[in-house]
């Protein structure tokens, strides 16, 4: 691992942040302690409210997953070692995401994948 002491430092306390807004934002939100019943005769109002909660939700736990994982990676010395490839992610992007486990040439042919896959994967009627 690359990093110096003062960057360590410095994703750890992002990270710390990160976790706290996380733990916040479930708690605020999470479907199952809120209910979001429609009025009467308005069931697709809440429906579309309680998916919407939902994919909040769910985004925010995916969040929560990586914060995990980049926490873990940080405690093994390797947070700035890409995943897919072994190559140094540089602390410039680590700074802007703290969770990032890809270098920029891994995260952008991963990014091009999912859209590639997204765009084929629907059939016409």
């Amino acid at each position: 691992m690359s990093l110096s002491s003062s960057q360590i430092e410095s994703l750890k306390q992002k990270l710390d942040a990160l976790k706290l807004r996380i733990q916040e934002d479930l708690r605020q939100h999470n479907p199952a302690t809120h209910s979001l019943a429609a009025e009467a005769g308005d069931s697709a109002t809440g429906d579309t409210l309680n998916h919407e909660a939902m994919s909040q939700y769910l985004h925010q736990h995916a969040e929560w997953e990586a914060l995990q994982r980049a926490q873990a990676r940080l405690s093994e010395n390797i947070a700035d070692v890409c995943k897919e490839c072994g190559a140094n992610i540089p602390f410039a992007r680590l700074d802007v995401e703290p969770t990032a486990e890809r270098c920029m040439p891994c995260q952008t042919a991963l990014e091009a994948d999912d859209k590639r896959l997204h765009l084929h994967g629907h059939s016409s009627m």
